[in-house]
């Protein structure tokens, strides 16, 4: 089986530390896939939360290698975070927890 050019998957660079990057794959999964890889592998785009458009080779497996940022994505995601802090910090009402 042949897989068309247009398909691909999306992963969020999680973390890179000691030539290691972390990969989260995107979407509305409870328990979405991770992945550890050599960031080798990812050459430029191993960066801490880089959006990942990774196109899928003949028989489905990713092509790292060809690996794009989506830098809109990228913005979208930072936002949201953003945008949930706020509503955490708001709810937090400081101070110290006493047990």
């Amino acid at each position: 089986m042949c897989m068309s050019e247009h398909e691909f998957e999306v992963w969020v660079v999680d973390s890179v530390g000691d030539g290691i990057a972390v990969l989260v794959e995107e979407g509305d999964e409870e328990l979405p896939s991770l992945i550890e890889m050599s960031a080798d592998l990812l050459g430029s785009v191993a960066i801490e939360g880089a959006v990942l458009v990774v196109p899928l080779g003949e028989i489905g497996e990713p092509l790292w290698d060809k690996a794009k940022r989506n830098l809109d994505r990228e913005q979208a995601l930072k936002a949201e975070a953003e945008r949930m802090l706020d509503r955490l910090q708001k709810r937090d009402p400081g101070g110290d927890i006493v047990l």
